[in-house]
């Protein structure tokens, strides 16, 4: 007897850190390879309970920290959303939702597609972007507009005219 071929629904979708492509995986897989970049993602949930200090913590999945616990890391990234109830300091970056609880504590930059900060949450320092997920390693569409000239008249004098801003683009 052999086996039925797995169904559709016996898969899950997720979206890789590195590269920000879009790839199914099987439902239990804990860890994958990249089949865009060909690099290592994990693919798990990660529940950080007590102080967790890394140079990187990234998933596939979701992040949790609990009240009690504390991650110190240059990089903070979960493509599913990011949870903190406790400490959280460094650069997070998330794929979904952040929500920020009543008594947690976050330092460094956040860019999410939507951030929930509750009552009493205390934000160290960090600037906080909110984007698209399909925007987030990719950048602006496309430059802004520079905006139309100003003319300045004074009583007596002729009109000046100030010159429209025009962009610097570096190579």
């Amino acid at each position: 007897m052999s086996n039925p071929p797995p169904s559709p629904a016996a898969s899950r979708t997720v979206r890789c850190y590195h590269c920000r492509e879009v790839f199914d995986v099987p439902p239990k897989a804990m860890s994958i390879s990249c089949p865009w970049c060909y690099k290592r993602v994990t693919l798990d949930d990660i529940v950080v309970k007590d102080t967790c200090m890394q140079s990187r913590v990234q998933t596939c999945g979701r992040l949790l920290v609990h009240r009690k616990g504390s991650i110190v890391a240059s990089i903070i990234e979960a493509m599913q959303g990011i949870e903190i109830l406790g400490h959280a300091e460094g650069a997070i970056t998330s794929g979904g939702p952040v929500l920020i609880g009543p008594k947690a504590r976050v330092k460094g930059d956040v860019t999410a597609p939507s951030i929930w900060m509750e009552p009493g949450a205390v934000i160290e320092s960090g600037y906080f972007k909110i984007i698209g997920p399909d925007r987030l390693a990719k950048g602006p569409s496309r430059p802004p507009e520079p905006p139309a000239p100003i003319v300045c008249t004074a009583n007596d004098r002729p009109p000046v005219v100030v010159p429209a801003w025009k962009p610097v683009l570096r190579r």
